[in-house]
């Protein structure tokens, strides 16, 4: 199946991802183009063997037999490749990419699961470039069998990247460029918008557990981060031809979002700020900080297709000022 382009049914959508110890799973209605958050939980898992029976249990304890769902691969469970687009038509630029990148892959070409997604046609200077997304069918194959099992209706597979784009679409301002930041301690992910489409995504090895500032090893990772987001930086900038990112966005992390976007507002060019998704998305839920870091794809890919909010830079620069 593709991954990328199935359209949903209904206003209502569920969204669910699979980390190591916890599964988590967000319902968001969009019924008159406002997105509600209706439900949103996570859940410890004691073993990803046992994500099937979990996930049984939380469809009916929610009631949501029947919906349609969005599953978010976990990052082992995928590989992103950005590379030159074939020149073929459009039907054939899936199966043209499959074996362009065959060299890059760990598996056999025939036992992959492969979709793609374009950089916008102003990025690297004219040339046309892709992102194409691998993974193993037996993966899709276990998912699609998982999901079904539990009495939901597999609407896409999808990736933490186009999730967290899909945050910055509808709440981000980024008609100058934006940097938007997931940092975690299993490593982070850097995503680079302008106008509401995505131009790069990156994932930044610094790993940052829980509690970090507090660490002796803090100031070497701090550091080592910064040099990460500079390269990043330069690299769209000197690279792929487009305008110096000024604003960096940080997502919302358990206890020390505030202190790390204020740390490294200090060190960098670009002005650093922290992003809550309390503070944007209608909830029936409270969003704690704890959520919204394990459920952010979940709740992501919820809003894939939500029309941006009608807010430009200015616009955010006023509310923060205020």
């Amino acid at each position: 199946m593709r991954f990328f382009s199935k359209q949903r049914k209904s206003t209502s959508r569920v969204g669910m991802v699979i980390h190591p110890d916890r599964l988590a799973i967000a319902q968001l209605d969009d019924r008159n183009g406002s997105p509600v958050l209706l439900q949103c939980q996570s859940v410890p898992l004691d073993s990803p063997k046992n994500a099937g029976k979990l996930l049984n249990q939380l469809v009916k304890d929610l009631e949501l037999e029947n919906q349609q769902v969005s599953y978010v691969l976990s990052p082992k469970d995928y590989h992103l490749h950005l590379v030159e687009a074939p020149n073929v038509e459009p039907e054939e630029l899936r199966a043209a990419v499959r074996w362009k990148i065959k060299d890059l892959m760990d598996i056999k070409p025939e036992d992959a699961a492969i979709d793609v997604f374009q950089v916008p046609d102003d990025a690297y200077r004219g040339r046309e470039m892709v992102y194409a997304v691998a993974t193993p069918i037996s993966r899709v194959r276990s998912i699609i069998s998982m999901v079904a099992d539990a009495g939901l209706e597999l609407a896409v597979i999808d990736i933490p990247e186009l999730a967290m784009s899909n945050i910055a679409r509808r709440y981000i301002a980024d008609d100058n460029g934006v940097a938007f930041m997931d940092l975690r301690r299993t490593g982070s992910t850097m995503n680079i918008s302008q106008g509401g489409d995505l131009y790069l995504t990156r994932r930044i090895n610094t790993q940052l557990e829980a509690g970090v500032m507090q660490s002796p090893a803090w100031e070497g990772l701090k550091d080592r981060l910064v040099l990460e987001i500079q390269r990043s930086l330069d690299y769209y900038e000197s690279q792929m031809g487009c305008s110096q990112i000024t604003r960096i966005v940080l997502a919302e992390r358990p206890d020390d979002s505030g202190d790390i976007a204020a740390e490294l507002d200090g060190m960098l060019a670009a002005k650093v700020a922290n992003f809550s998704l309390a503070d944007e998305l209608d909830s029936a839920v409270e969003l704690t900080p704890e959520l919204q870091q394990s459920a952010f794809a979940a709740i992501g890919a919820t809003l894939r297709g939500s029309k941006k909010q009608a807010r430009s830079d200015d616009d955010k620069d006023e509310q923060e000022a205020a």
